[in-house]
């Protein structure tokens, strides 16, 4: 099922379709700078001095901001394409995040998943965004020297909605960032050493709205984050 686009003013239109158009086109240049670095420093490792090894490390840093940046905004753009609406298995979709996040970390988290997930009307891979979003900074802000804690609930509303809550221990948000942590290249105070381009929840946030949800945060008690998000009832007003 193929819920309708939002009404949206040429020049934000314009504007979306630009953002797309210049994702596209900076993905293949990036990409071929990078294999170029990769191969220097393959080719050269043995002659490469302290200086060259120090200068190339900076070079592929600024490649790797650019490229999450640009795929970022690509997410962005694409966050509001009509949504095709189906019953997603929330238990099998989380699983499958962990799975990648668990299998792809240096080191694993703790993750508690709650009893039962119930299936959600939701555009499956946008879906799926949000959740690989909330699960990966969970994982990426985790204390450091600590073993982290990640908790994955959801639970039925009295509206027919489904309430989806991701809780961690990591080092949280302070309550100053609070109000913008949603806001396009907001990040926090104490993000500094961290990857990020600063668009993540911000995607999050118009996906979770173009279903007709709500998005937020609070202090985890104990320490951390609680992202939750809504998915409502399609067949409720």
């Amino acid at each position: 099922m193929a819920r309708e686009e939002s009404e949206e003013t040429p020049a934000s239109a314009e504007l979306r379709a630009l953002m797309v158009m210049a994702s596209h086109d900076l993905k293949n240049p990036l990409a071929s700078v990078t294999a170029h670095v990769d191969m220097i420093r393959a080719d050269y490792a043995d002659v490469l001095d302290e200086r060259f090894a120090r200068d190339l490390a900076a070079i592929e840093r600024g490649l790797g901001r650019m490229t999450r940046l640009t795929q970022d905004l690509l997410d962005y753009a694409k966050a509001d394409h009509t949504l095709d609406i189906t019953s997603v298995s929330l238990s099998g979709m989380v699983a499958d995040v962990i799975a990648d996040h668990v299998l792809t970390g240096a080191d694993p988290p703790e993750i508690v998943v709650g009893e039962t997930l119930p299936d959600v009307p939701a555009d499956a891979g946008l879906l799926r965004h949000v959740l690989d979003n909330l699960v990966g900074n969970a994982v990426k802000y985790a204390r450091r020297a600590t073993t982290s804690r990640i908790e994955i609930s959801a639970h039925p509303q009295i509206d027919g909605s489904v309430l989806v809550e991701v809780a961690d221990s990591g080092i949280g948000i302070p309550a100053a960032d609070r109000s913008k942590i949603f806001d396009p290249f907001h990040r926090c105070a104490n993000s500094a050493g961290y990857p990020g381009t600063g668009l993540g929840l911000a995607i999050c946030k118009r996906i979770v709205e173009r279903h007709g949800g709500r998005i937020g945060v609070d202090q985890n008690p104990g320490g951390g984050s609680r992202f939750w998000f809504t998915v409502p009832d399609i067949d409720k007003p």
